[in-house]
């Protein structure tokens, strides 16, 4: 696998630059170049210099930055093959001056998705100038707006918070709040926005002290909600039936709970947004990988069916994003189980979506493990060897694939393969972000596909009952199975 060259990053301006899109850049211009967002005009020819010439280009090294400076101060002396302390300073406070503007442009930005903020901010601006009649066509808008969309998720429960808020305002600056008030709905609203952010949080909890044993939590300010859900208007809300069965089903871990938590969904789908869908599908996802860790086989297929029905409602991308370490999972579970031209039409569908960054990297990543799995090792180790680094999983997960193919292409004893071998174990015992036990997993795993190597080209006095010794023996190991499955195949080769 090749190593990443290390992109020169002195600013973290490109950094963010390099994740907008080409619509968010065009409008960034734009908006940079407006007098009332930016009065200095060095920062408004940045902002297009680095448009068109660096963002999703090139890396921001020191020739680069020279071109940059010569656009930006046409006036100023050509600089040299790097910039001066004082022509690098000048650069550095417009770059600073237009991450002021970025940052105003992302709340901007946000703002407009937020129906919620931008109902308080608005509603209350309008009502401090008296302006009752606009206010009200405004909460007409935004009450048709919400009745048209039947599935909602926390931030449209958040914006019905924020319109009762509004109302309650209206009322008192009218003098009206005497004769009457919304006291009752204002107090409703909050009730399911506070619980589902309560929810969330302590699902949130639950799922890290499952991964991660030294995390735990108090729990008992959950138990002092149940009273208020058990409340019949809230004991029958889809949102919050919802949280309830996950958490439960999260606790248990239970068939039975399993089955009643995707009919309750199937049930209450066409009200929940899809941002919701799609946490609650990786819960029952993440129950299937239990079960499946647990020994039952039956739940790879279920885990399957989660991630297809999850695909034709458009759930399995976050944001306008597939995250690299879902397609990961899928494409795995869709070669455990032979579904070999889904995988590749999957992994071909979310390519355009992956982070750009390392969309190559993830997608031959991808394809070689379908390769690998269909025992074509020949093209798998010509995806593997393409992949740059993606993250610790990614970069451990293609290291492990490459050994394998190496050890499958072999016909006979090969040093560079035994270099290659000792060169990942090295880099296992050097990752600092790898936890103890995972650690030792792979580089077990290592240290037995070495022998396991050596034994096959008859370049040891090992015996197969021996490895198979040594297999059983460690208590962490990686890939046990595919190890096992190795040994086995010795006579016959």
């Amino acid at each position: 696998m090749k190593n990443k060259k290390k992109k020169p990053r002195p600013f973290l301006l490109i950094d963010l630059l390099n994740t907008f899109s080409k619509r968010e850049l065009s409008n960034f211009s734009d908006f940079a170049g407006c007098a009332y967002f930016n009065t200095d005009r060095y920062v408004a020819v940045l902002a297009k210099v680095l448009i068109k010439e660096v963002i999703h280009k090139k890396d921001f090294d020191d020739v680069v930055q020279c071109e940059v400076y010569q656009a930006v101060f046409p006036e100023k002396a050509e600089p040299e093959k790097v910039l001066k302390a004082q022509e690098k300073a000048l650069l550095v406070t417009k770059m600073n001056l237009l991450m002021r503007v970025a940052e105003d442009f992302l709340c901007h930005e946000a703002l407009k998705k937020n129906a919620a903020c931008k109902t308080e901010l608005l509603y209350g601006e309008i009502l401090a100038r008296n302006q009752f009649q606009l206010f009200k066509r405004q909460v007409t808008k935004d009450e048709k707006t919400l009745a048209a969309q039947p599935a909602k998720g926390v931030e449209e429960y958040a914006h019905q918070f924020r319109m009762e808020l509004g109302r309650l305002n209206y009322l008192h600056r009218r003098g009206q709040i005497l004769r009457e008030d919304n006291l009752p709905e204002l107090i409703e609203q909050l009730d399911i926005y506070y619980l589902l952010n309560k929810l969330n949080l302590h699902t949130t909890c639950l799922a890290l002290s499952l991964v991660a044993a030294n995390k735990t939590y108090d729990y008992t300010p959950m138990k002092a909600v149940e009273t208020l859900m058990d409340l019949p208007q809230y004991a029958s809300h889809p949102l919050i039936r919802l949280h309830r069965m996950a958490i439960v089903l999260t606790e248990t871990n239970d068939v039975d709970s399993y089955r009643q938590f995707l009919d309750l969904l199937e049930e209450c789908r066409a009200l929940v947004s899809n941002e919701d869908l799609n946490n609650f599908y990786k819960v029952a996802v993440n129950v299937c990988g239990e079960k499946i860790i647990g020994g039952d086989e039956a739940f790879y297929q279920h885990a399957f069916d989660l991630y297809r029905i999850m695909d034709n409602k458009d759930l399995l991308k976050e944001g306008n994003f597939m995250p690299a370490a879902k397609l990961k999972n899928i494409i795995t579970l869709c070669c455990k189980l032979n579904e070999f031209d889904w995988a590749k039409e999957t992994i071909e569908k979310y390519r355009p979506v992956l982070e750009k960054d390392h969309a190559d990297s993830v997608y031959h990543f991808n394809m070689g493990a379908v390769a690998f799995y269909q025992n074509d090792f020949k093209t798998a180790l010509s995806h593997f060897i393409r992949v740059e680094k993606v993250n610790t999983a990614y970069d451990i997960n293609c290291r492990i694939m490459l050994l394998k193919s190496h050890y499958e292409l072999d016909k006979e004893y090969d040093e560079r393969t035994m270099r290659t071998f000792l060169m990942a174990e090295r880099f296992i015992k050097s990752n600092k972000s790898l936890v103890l036990k995972d650690k030792r997993a792979y580089r077990n795993f290592i240290r037995l596909l070495v022998n396991l190597y050596r034994v096959r080209h008859r370049a040891s006095r090992v015996t197969k009952e021996r490895l198979k010794e040594k297999l059983d023996k460690y208590e962490f190991i990686s890939d046990k199975r595919w190890l096992s499955d190795k040994i086995e195949e010795l006579n016959s080769d």
